[in-house]
């Protein structure tokens, strides 16, 4: 275990051109942003099937019992369904983990997208990842696979929620440019980052939360080779309460920004 956040090498191959819908105006809309747009997953056929029905997708929630992963209709950010990740991380040191996950093929450069609601208000103990980069330092070779970047859900002495940088090679957090901003609970909101793999200074790692920049890590190098891989996840240590519901709608690899409205903006200058 590397920095107590290992998850398993899986997984994934990129599937063809898609066009994501429903991500702005009304339930049941449809908005076409155009083929920049990679893949999405947008649950609506009530299954995984987004995610596993390419060569190595994986939907997975690890070990189980306590932990698990379906598709669900309590809520959804569009339409009628969205993935319920539930884990029971208590206080004995245990990573509790349910992830959804793409790698292999996916460009050098591309925006990744994801909707996520929170049900209530969490204390985290240890740490909550729910946004994740991996990378390998041999590309064909699953035991290389290794930790990058994690974004963490964390508290604020206010009692609010706010996200969190954690890079994996230096063990330790990065700063953000907006300080602490605040996640919602009770409501969806949207994260977003734009990721260039480069074993040089080109490398490049932005976040926004809705639509807000709130981190851009330049003039580094990221992946020391192609692969790449990207979580939506609930993966965790000592939360309280234990037991804890993360839903995740409407994500979406694309060579150009998604943004909170679901139209194709501009990227990093």
């Amino acid at each position: 275990m590397i920095g107590g956040r290992r998850l398993p090498g899986a997984r994934v191959g990129l599937c063809g051109l898609a066009v994501l819908a429903g991500l702005a105006a009304g339930c049941g809309a449809q908005i076409g942003v155009g083929s920049d747009v990679l893949w999405t997953a947008l649950f609506e056929g009530d299954s995984f099937g987004e995610w596993t029905g390419t060569p190595g997708g994986n939907a997975q929630a690890f070990p189980t019992p306590p932990n698990t992963i379906a598709v669900s209709s309590d809520r959804a950010h569009r339409g009628t369904f969205a993935a319920n990740l539930t884990i029971t991380a208590g206080s004995d040191g245990t990573q509790e983990n349910a992830v959804l996950s793409r790698t292999e093929g996916l460009p050098q450069a591309a925006y990744y997208s994801g909707w996520f609601y929170l049900t209530r208000t969490v204390t985290v103990g240890t740490f909550w990842v729910i946004f994740k980069f991996r990378i390998r330092t041999n590309a064909t070779d699953p035991n290389t696979t290794d930790e990058f970047y994690d974004l963490d859900l964390v508290n604020m002495p206010s009692g609010e929620m706010t996200l969190q940088l954690y890079d994996h090679r230096t063990s330790s957090n990065i700063a953000l440019d907006v300080a602490d901003p605040v996640v919602p609970v009770g409501n969806w909101f949207q994260v977003e980052a734009y990721y260039r793999n480069a074993n040089d200074a080109t490398g490049r790692v932005t976040y926004w939360l809705n639509g807000q920049q709130i981190v851009d890590v330049t003039g580094q190098p990221t992946g020391p080779t192609p692969w790449i891989e990207w979580d939506a996840c609930s993966v965790a240590e000592d939360l309280t309460p234990s037991t804890t519901t993360l839903y995740v709608d409407d994500c979406a690899v694309s060579l150009t920004r998604v943004g909170p409205t679901g139209l194709i903006a501009g990227g990093p200058d």
